[in-house]
């Protein structure tokens, strides 16, 4: 149970520091009993970075072990700082971060290029976030070059996992039985129709890359295509210290200005992509909002969270897959049950996304769940990138307007397939001043403005029709008075 208690139709009890929402489990939410196990599934979910880490970064297992749980820790910001959101890795730009690192030698200076990534992003996040340019840079960004970043994303995921000589070679039978239970679980028109009316459906559906990881598991112990080797032990701290003497640039040295710059169009790319996943956030919220909680959005909030997380991971643990506001099956999941289960079922959204982060975080402290991880960590990459090859070339077709910006989207992302993300992007923007008219960044610029205006019209036609029902309802509850 929680010590402060809300009143109906208010935002949940906080300390508030300017935009910051201090919020503490006991206090000013309660653990929620189902977001547990959401929680620790969450965290066998969260070692698909594993085989990157060992193969690109080249870190031993046990050091990737320790990076993984202190990134998978760093998700606490969310819920300390008030973000509503189940917040995870911005997953279509690990491709293309991937790629790039791949460009360097092996070792350090591999490293020390994820460093300048991860630190000039959070350098973009704390700058929009506390000068609240976020929308203003969105808007600057043409749809076609929007549409080819993620396009050259979704491509260069499933190229990178698929091609021959790749994880899937290594792991076949046990790649199908993931991408087959995912596939069939999170895309299937069959399935999705049926999650509206049945419980046993809509849980697998809500739960299918938890699901996908479990077969992928069991089939490749079966074939024997997976080893595994438990120690017994159950619960295990890593030795950060030893990670941080392998991988922070105050140990192991800060990249040189070559490297700094050719990592800038990384660390842009990156922006742009998350900051699809912020409009996301949000609109899953509205979509849940019930009369009883005002919950506050806030993109200036997300991306300063954001920043604090990627400047931590910068300095003491770079990732690969960068730190994002959403883990979209889990915020799914969450927020579905908070506005199915009714404040009985769910008092807070705090509540739900809270305590699913903090076990997400405890689990990551179950030794065999890594060790099972560790041995599957390549089908398991698989896996999540394929999906999110499926799901960037869906948006793509989304951000076009025309057929230039097809065409300029299409040039694009064979420009990041081929020479990588920062070439991308300086040909995708040489490109459109080449081909595009006066008119069409004018239009550009105006159709991007309108769909903003549209997304915040909307917001606020949600947020209008939550406080009319909040205050029908205080009056339904007030007692009559006699005159």
């Amino acid at each position: 149970m929680a010590f402060m208690k809300r009143t109906p139709g208010v935002v949940q009890p906080c300390i508030p520091i300017g935009f910051l929402r201090i919020r503490l489990p006991f206090i000013h939410f309660k653990i929620s009993p189902p977001e547990i196990v959401t929680g620790i599934m969450n965290a066998c979910t969260s070692y698909g970075m594993l085989a990157v880490l060992i193969s690109t970064l080249g870190l031993d297992p046990e050091t990737a072990w320790a990076l993984v749980v202190f990134e998978t820790l760093l998700y606490f910001c969310n819920w300390l700082l008030g973000e509503p959101s189940v917040c995870g890795w911005i997953t279509p730009a690990a491709v293309i971060v991937i790629a790039f690192l791949e460009t360097f030698d092996p070792g350090i200076v591999r490293i020390q290029a994820l460093i300048a990534i991860q630190l000039e992003l959070a350098a973009i996040f704390l700058f929009l976030g506390f000068s609240g340019l976020s929308k203003k840079l969105n808007i600057m960004v043409p749809p076609g070059i929007k549409a080819g970043i993620v396009l050259g994303a979704g491509i260069g995921a499933i190229y990178a996992r698929l091609k021959e000589g790749g994880p899937v070679d290594d792991a076949l039978w046990a790649c199908i039985a993931g991408l087959a239970v995912v596939f069939a679980l999170m895309f299937s028109q069959r399935v999705r129709k049926r999650m509206g009316t049945n419980k046993i459906v809509r849980f697998l559906g809500n739960y299918s890359f938890l699901f996908a990881v479990i077969a992928l598991i069991v089939v490749g112990g079966m074939t024997g295509e997976f080893k595994y080797e438990f120690s017994g032990q159950i619960v295990k701290v890593p030795d950060f210290g030893h990670m941080f003497m392998q991988v922070s640039p105050f140990f192991i040295g800060f990249p040189d200005l070559h490297t700094w710059l050719h990592a800038a169009p990384i660390a842009i790319i990156a922006w742009v992509i998350a900051y699809g996943d912020f409009i996301t956030v949000k609109q899953l919220g509205l979509q849940a909002l019930r009369e009883d909680e005002f919950i506050e959005f806030d993109s200036n909030r997300t991306n300063v969270i954001c920043g604090i997380r990627n400047l931590l991971l910068g300095f003491f643990a770079p990732y690969p897959a960068l730190a994002g506001p959403l883990s979209a099956p889990y915020c799914v999941a969450t927020y579905q049950r908070y506005k199915q289960d009714g404040r009985r079922g769910m008092d807070s959204i705090y509540d739900g996304s809270g305590t699913n982060i903090i076990f997400t975080g405890l689990g990551m402290f179950l030794y065999p769940v890594y060790e099972a991880a560790a041995a599957a960590s390549g089908a398991i990459l698989v896996t999540v990138l394929c999906i999110q090859g499926f799901v960037c070339t869906q948006i793509f077709f989304d951000l076009c307007r025309d057929k230039t910006d097809q065409g300029l989207a299409g040039m694009i992302a064979g420009f990041i397939l081929a020479r990588g993300g920062g070439v991308g992007l300086l040909a995708g923007s040489f490109l459109y001043a080449l081909i595009a008219d006066n008119g069409k960044i004018v239009d550009d610029l105006r159709l991007n403005r309108e769909q903003q205006e549209k997304e915040d019209e909307e917001s606020a036609r949600v947020l209008e029709e939550f406080l009319k029902l909040r205050d029908r309802r205080k009056g339904q509850e007030e007692p009559d008075r006699e005159p």
